[in-house]
């Protein structure tokens, strides 16, 4: 069972669970408060797995390695008679797990980082040089990226550098191969009753086989500006618990490991968890004594509320995946009925709408008794799980603004946006002025 947010703990209790953390950045050793991990005493002797494997001196987990640890560990918890239930808020981290072959991440052998950059120096290259040459060699998979999703596209220039392969006919191999798999299985298989898979579902598909495993995923959800207002204060409780404090030790191991001849790539692993880089030039300011100490309260300022705007823009990307490639993956796989959504907006009812949902929800599913209509579950279900409340991601870039966008609302807001109408009507006056 697949829970990207969800009430795991009572859950698990309930049902006899086990939780796996599918969060790439609890994975590291320590860090508790930085990576926002649930306290020790909070975990009511439930087990939780893959919390605290690796340190923070070691190569960055791929997704590949996350997801043969996550596979093993579900099979040995199904082994033992009890529910695994993966929780986390990286959702490609839990998305791998859920689908048979849904990683392109599989399409290319994996070379240790420094030896790639060695062998292909572009891969080492700005975000933007390396959308360049993917731009060059698949068009195609090219504008399925945004500039900023640096992970995506460097590990898409990797297959074609590494089997000299376009990552977008690798990608469609493996959707066509599941599709193949699918038709094979539903043409020779029977369902207990004696008839033929192909009568009992009318597509020819059985939808369960791209699934790893049956799942049930749970979506606690709150409205934006309480949201906002949440996260927000979970940043000033975080500072209160000492935050600043393991920021500053994250500091000093970079600094360590650089010394000793180490290269640190910090734009992957745990270097790229909220809170370093916005308070890093508070913290190097710190160590330099000619800066008037006057300031040092100003820039901690300016780092506190640059961590509170980078953790409420993670929140809306995190909302966009669920929207975006969630849901087209559900989608395709005919299972959009296995989504449900919690409204966590009223802490008053946390108990009802979302613990009581959650158990009545997961004791229908392990019970086989039928799962509710998703819509039914309340107000924000229906808004949240209608055609109109998630967009298809697709990929525009605004020449004049050297801008992407992402969906069709986000295209039109910037078309109306003031900047964009500026920066029309100053290029336009510049070839006027070009011309005369």
């Amino acid at each position: 069972m697949l829970e990207p947010t969800a009430p795991c703990n009572r859950n698990s209790q309930r049902f006899n669970g086990e939780i796996i953390n599918c969060d790439a950045l609890q994975i590291y050793e320590g860090l508790p408060i930085t990576t926002n991990k649930i306290p020790a005493a909070e975990r009511n002797s439930i087990p939780h797995h893959l919390l605290d494997c690796i340190s923070l001196n070691e190569e960055p987990w791929t997704v590949t390695q996350f997801r043969g640890q996550a596979i093993k560990l579900i099979e040995g918890i199904r082994s033992r008679g009890r529910l695994p239930v993966l929780v986390g808020g990286t959702h490609y981290y839990t998305q791998s797990v859920l689908f048979k072959g849904s990683l392109l991440d599989e399409g290319a052998p994996h070379v240790p980082t420094d030896e790639q950059e060695r062998r292909w120096p572009i891969l080492g290259a700005s975000s933007e040089a390396m959308l360049d040459e993917l731009r060059r060699v698949d068009p195609v998979m090219a504008k399925t990226w945004h500039p900023k999703e640096k992970r995506k596209v460097r590990r898409s220039l990797e297959i074609w550098l590494t089997t000299g392969q376009k990552p977008s006919d690798v990608y469609e191999r493996q959707k066509q191969a599941l599709v193949a798999s699918d038709v094979n299985h539903n043409l020779n298989g029977t369902c207990e009753n004696g008839d033929s898979e192909t009568d009992a579902h009318p597509r020819g598909l059985d939808a369960a086989s791209l699934f790893q495993y049956e799942p049930l995923i749970l979506w606690t959800h709150a409205s934006p500006s309480i949201l906002s207002s949440r996260l927000d204060h979970r940043i000033d409780s975080m500072l209160e618990q000492g935050l600043l404090d393991e920021v500053q030790s994250m500091h000093q191991s970079l600094q360590a490991q650089e010394s000793a001849g180490k290269a640190v790539d910090q734009s992957r692993g745990i270097w790229v968890a909220i809170g370093y880089k916005e308070f890093l030039p508070y913290l190097l300011a710190l160590q330099d004594t000619a800066l008037n100490p006057k300031d040092l309260p100003i820039l901690k300022h300016e780092a506190i509320e640059r961590t509170k705007i980078r953790t409420r823009q993670y929140a809306k990307s995190q909302l966009r995946w669920i929207k975006n490639k969630l849901f087209t993956a559900l989608s395709e796989a005919g299972a959009l009925g296995r989504l449900f959504v919690l409204d966590a907006s009223d802490r008053a009812s946390w108990g009802s709408d979302v613990g009581d949902s959650a158990e009545r929800i997961t004791a229908a599913f392990l019970q086989g008794t039928g799962l509710p209509d998703p819509h039914s579950i309340c107000p924000a279900a229906a808004e949240m799980l209608s055609p109109g409340g998630r967009q298809e991601r697709r990929v525009r870039h605004c020449d004049a603004c050297d801008k992407t966008m992402m969906t069709d609302d986000s295209w039109r807001d910037h078309l109306k946006s003031k900047r964009h109408r500026n920066t029309v009507k100053a290029k336009r006056g510049q070839n006027v002025a070009l011309e005369d």
